[in-house]
């Protein structure tokens, strides 16, 4: 069973050969050609017989026309039925009747026919169709003489003036009916017998043709096959060694440079491998190769980030392995644009390793995969984490003496109100005497008073608070105005002696941000805003906030100062780490590139543009908060 099976697909072979294949194209162009030919020849034959009958008929009823009128005048009765009883004689002529102004028969072949109705003598003549063209051929007193529609027959239509009277006083009618099919099958055997003659002598070039095939070319075909399948088996020095001017010699030595390209591509694509294969191994960012989600290659430094001493322990495991619960998706979707993406990775002993994972697909082993290269960014996170740090406290220290000043000013009178109240409620009980309503007037105006300044503390607190907290870590929707409104009070003492802060705010929907981190941002660019005014003239200088929403997907904020501004050379560096203008002591470099990136986290994105002399505009985009979504993310 096994053997029968190559032996057919030999045979198949076989037949496709071109010593073969090339005959049956003939052959199947002859049968072609001759049905093609066929019915070409067919239909211009039936047509050349259609117009020669109808030619034929015209001059016939024609002369009947003069001979019938000229007998009806003379009163030949009898000579006009023997006129068409001779007709009958014509083995193709179906019928001739010759009908008088009340549609009677007066003549015609057929003698049973003489002295009937039409409807009675033949019934074809009283369709709807035939009474229009006989009434047409009297009104006009002219023949008419067509082919049916089918193609069967030709009719003919001819006026019969019966009597000496005036023109159209007594018209009657002469019908003939002349069958072509007898004609027409005379033609289609003709038309055959061509057709058949044609093809019998393209069959014997096909096989004259096919004899030159088989054995002038089949021998070099032949070589020629076996040296392509020796290629196509892996033997590159195969070679066909054909010779000739004609078209096979052509082939064959196009094959053999083929041939030589190819084994010298893929030598130069084994070279390619080993160097890509060392370059893989020895990169210091460990790379993964899986397809559908299975491990199928870890070079190197992919074991060493994950624990592992050898690949081959790495090997065939399923990705989720090497995440920590969460992270099942990162690996499997490709990267946008080359981005980076944070994946948290499980070492063999159990801790979280941190890295930034670059996916991508690629053919690996002939088949689709896909590729993640991962770098460990566990270290760098730290740092950057105590940057941060360091410089949230850094903005606090720059602030502790303005909100050392915004407390010391309710203190002061929040004391001194209730100072008041214990005097006057004290001397009221050494008297034993109740307050007067204007003493308990004053003691309650006074405690108010205290009250309201507790609360500016509490509001200065929960500021502080709100700007230093870390515990809150995932993004959600945050009112902007919010945010905006307690870095204004945080900064107010920085600014209050350098410029006049505005507000300008719009109408803009949540965002989706961290609001912690989103309070660092705006207090840094509201102090460095402060910071770029020089101190002296307050009211000719401004620090300008405005909110907006620019689309459907984004909110700005715009901070503007009219301070000293940037010059040019220092745009391009503004949000690079330990970049800064200030004096030494005065500024760690640190804060706008860690505002740089904590849009950057949150997905949005910070624009500045700066005009020497008349001020700085830092523009914050961030995007909307999806309001179908109560649902935080992590930051």
């Amino acid at each position: 069973m096994t053997a029968s099976v190559p032996a057919r697909r030999a045979g198949w072979h076989r037949l496709l050969s071109m010593r073969v294949l090339v005959p049956l194209m003939l052959l199947a162009y002859a049968c072609f050609f001759g049905l093609y030919t066929l019915g070409r020849d067919m239909a211009h034959r039936e047509q050349q017989v259609e117009e020669h009958v109808r030619e034929e008929v015209t001059q016939r009823m024609t002369h009947l026309q003069g001979t019938l009128e000229y007998l009806m005048r003379t009163g030949q009765r009898e000579a006009v039925r023997e006129e068409l009883a001779d007709l009958g004689s014509n083995p193709h002529l179906t019928v001739g009747l010759l009908l008088d102004d009340q549609r009677n028969v007066l003549a015609s072949t057929r003698l049973a026919l003489l002295g009937h109705p039409l409807w009675e003598a033949w019934p074809e003549l009283i369709r709807p169709g035939a009474l229009a063209r006989m009434k047409s051929v009297k009104v006009r007193m002219s023949g008419d003489v067509r082919v049916s529609e089918d193609g069967s027959r030709v009719e003919g239509y001819y006026p019969i003036q019966l009597s000496t009277q005036p023109l159209g006083s007594q018209v009657g009618l002469l019908y003939l009916q002349h069958d072509l099919s007898q004609l027409k099958a005379a033609q289609h055997y003709r038309a055959e017998r061509s057709a058949l003659r044609s093809s019998l002598l393209l069959v014997l070039i096909a096989g004259l043709l096919g004899l030159f095939f088989h054995f002038a070319l089949g021998r070099r075909v032949r070589r020629l096959e076996a040296a392509a399948r020796r290629l196509a088996g892996g033997e590159l020095s195969a070679r066909a060694g054909l010779r000739g001017v004609d078209e096979l010699g052509t082939l064959g030595r196009a094959f053999d440079e083929m041939a030589e390209r190819l084994s010298q591509e893929r030598e130069a694509l084994r070279r390619s491998e080993a160097s890509f294969r060392t370059l893989i191994e020895r990169t210091p960012d460990a790379v993964f190769v899986h397809r559908e989600r299975m491990l199928l290659f870890a070079n190197p430094a992919a074991c060493t980030l994950l624990g592992y001493a050898r690949e081959e322990e790495l090997r065939g495991r399923p990705v989720e392995e090497l995440l920590m619960p969460g992270e099942q998706d990162p690996l499997a979707e490709s990267s946008l644009l080359g981005s980076a993406r944070e994946v948290r990775f499980r070492h063999r002993e159990g801790q979280q390793v941190l890295g930034e994972v670059v996916t991508f697909s690629i053919p690996f082993d002939g088949q689709p995969a896909v590729v993640s290269i991962a770098r460990d960014v566990t270290e760098r996170k730290q740092v950057q984490e105590k940057l941060r740090t360091t410089d949230r406290m850094v903005s606090l220290g720059t602030l502790a003496a303005g909100v050392a000043h915004e407390l010391n000013n309710p203190i002061s009178y929040v004391l001194s109100n209730l100072r008041f109240a214990v005097d006057e409620l004290g001397e009221a009980g050494e008297a034993g005497k109740p307050l007067s309503d204007e003493q308990a007037q004053e003691v309650q105006q006074a405690l108010r008073e205290a009250l309201e300044g507790g609360e500016r503390m509490r509001h200065i607190v929960h500021d502080l608070r709100s700007f230093s907290r870390r515990e809150d870590e995932h993004f959600g929707p945050v009112d902007i105005h919010a945010v905006l409104d307690s870095c204004a009070s945080l900064a107010r003492t920085t600014i209050r002696h350098r410029a006049q802060l505005v507000k300008e705010y719009g109408e803009v929907p949540r965002v989706l941000a961290n609001e912690s981190r989103l309070g660092q941002l705006f207090l840094n660019l509201l102090v460095n805003a402060g910071q770029a005014i020089p101190e002296g003239d307050a009211k000719a200088n401004s620090v300008r906030v405005t909110t907006e929403r620019v689309d459907e997907v984004w909110v700005v904020v715009s901070v503007r100062d009219t301070g000293v501004g940037i010059p040019p050379e220092n745009l391009q560096r503004l949000f690079k780490p330990f970049f800064t203008t200030k004096p030494v002591g005065v500024g760690t470099g640190l804060g706008l590139s860690i505002c740089h990136g904590i849009v950057t986290a949150m997905g949005g994105r910070i624009e500045v543009s700066s005009e020497v002399g008349k001020g700085t505009t830092f523009r914050v985009f961030m995007p909307v908060a999806d309001k179908a979504s109560g649902q935080t993310t992590p930051a």
